[in-house]
């Protein structure tokens, strides 16, 4: 019964979160200015693994990856050695900053995105140069990969599914998260 709750709120939060009029009511300073200030405030993660969409998805085709450790630091190589351009990669954390703060990067060029800003902004429907003004990077094109990592596989999955509904295709979750990252 709990869970039924959460997932409820959830729901709704997600739909106020995503709903046109309160994308423009914030500017991309506003947004870039919440995205990096470190928060505790947790409270509207999903917790769970819940299925947040349903059919009625704008890209339905689309499908996520789940990888491992192994195939996660091939991929993580590849994007340090190679870069963005080349290795096709953007990987991307959704821990919140003070999350990161506590334990570190996953690598010196992942793109800290909390799932908050993610689901508050839908910045995946952003045009390309409100994203960058609000975020601080290059928005990516619906060519590249997108590599999602969180604390436990789980805020990352959530965070491809609003990659998936604003388009992207190449999207890959890592399932351990920053917690097998480093406990290797």
């Amino acid at each position: 019964n709990r869970l039924v709750m959460r997932v409820e709120t959830i729901s709704k939060w997600i739909m106020l979160a995503t709903s046109t009029s309160t994308i423009r009511a914030f500017t991309p300073r506003a947004i870039r200015k919440t995205c990096f200030a470190s928060t505790a405030d947790t409270s509207l993660v999903p917790v769970s693994s819940t299925r947040l969409f349903s059919g009625s998805s704008s890209n339905e085709g689309a499908e996520i990856k789940h990888i491992g450790w192994e195939e996660m630091n091939s991929l993580v190589n590849d994007y340090e050695d190679r870069g963005r351009e080349e290795s096709g990669l953007v990987v991307i954390d959704v821990r919140n900053v003070d999350e990161i703060a506590h334990t570190g990067k996953l690598s010196p060029n992942t793109i800290t995105l909390p799932l908050p800003i993610i689901m508050k902004y839908n910045l995946f429907a952003l045009d390309e140069d409100d994203f960058e003004e609000a975020i601080g990077f290059e928005k990516p094109s619906p060519d590249e990969t997108l590599v999602f990592s969180c604390a436990a596989g789980i805020r990352s999955v959530h965070a491809a599914k609003f990659a998936a509904q604003a388009g992207y295709l190449k999207l890959i979750n890592y399932a351990g998260g920053a917690g097998e990252w480093f406990r290797r």
